[in-house]
């Protein structure tokens, strides 16, 4: 109940506030469980992300958002869930792995932070994407955001066509080598966003 009165409050915002074009954004419609990953520059881009994907997404953030009390709270009600930052944070795989046994959508931020750099290049991957997704053995669907945050700009989301990792799936590898698996990952979001159709069904 918190979760659609909270989602479609937040559709009505950034229908008065942005332009969102949405790009194929049915790649969520035959998958079970599986991962969506995104570029990350702006705190809204989670926001934008769960109100243009058709099923809730359930998001990995940085435990120190819990630390305030009512922002911990209402990501508790969204299924957003704390992870530790430059660490193994076993609580948080198992929490992700449980999310994707239920069927459900989990949703990543590679980069592990707001990519604030101007030239657009992406942040290295932490290996926790690929880790993951090895692990889960589900269908992975990479999410390019261009945003345009400002009042009544555009901000576009493309989505990706699911995947498997499985060619990795009988291999033992070492975090760096999942890390540089996840930076692959990641340029599957680049080619979406040299692609991004000129038109899109904007809302």
């Amino acid at each position: 109940m918190f979760y659609k009165f909270a989602r479609g409050f937040v559709n009505l915002l950034l229908r008065m506030l942005f332009r969102v074009r949405i790009y194929g954004n049915n790649a969520l419609d035959n998958v079970d469980g599986c991962i969506v990953y995104a570029n990350h520059t702006n705190y809204l881009d989670p926001v934008v992300v769960g109100c243009t994907a058709k099923r809730q997404v359930k998001f990995m953030a940085k435990k120190e958002l819990f630390e305030i009390r009512i922002l911990g709270y209402i990501l508790n009600k969204l299924g957003t869930f704390p992870v530790r930052r430059g660490e193994a944070d076993l609580t948080a795989v198992k929490t992700a792995m449980k999310i994707l046994k239920n069927g459900e959508v989990l949703g990543i931020f590679p980069e592990g932070t707001r990519n604030k750099n101007a030239n657009g290049k992406f942040l290295d991957a932490e290996p926790g994407l690929s880790m993951i997704a090895v692990k889960s053995r589900v269908p992975v669907i990479p999410v390019a955001i261009l945003p345009k945050y400002k009042l009544f700009g555009t901000v576009t989301i493309v989505y990706g066509d699911p995947f498997y990792l499985d060619e990795y799936y009988q291999q033992k590898l070492t975090v760096e080598e999942h890390r540089g698996i996840s930076n692959n990952l990641m340029e599957r979001i680049r080619i979406l966003m040299r692609e991004k159709a000129v038109g899109g069904t904007g809302y």
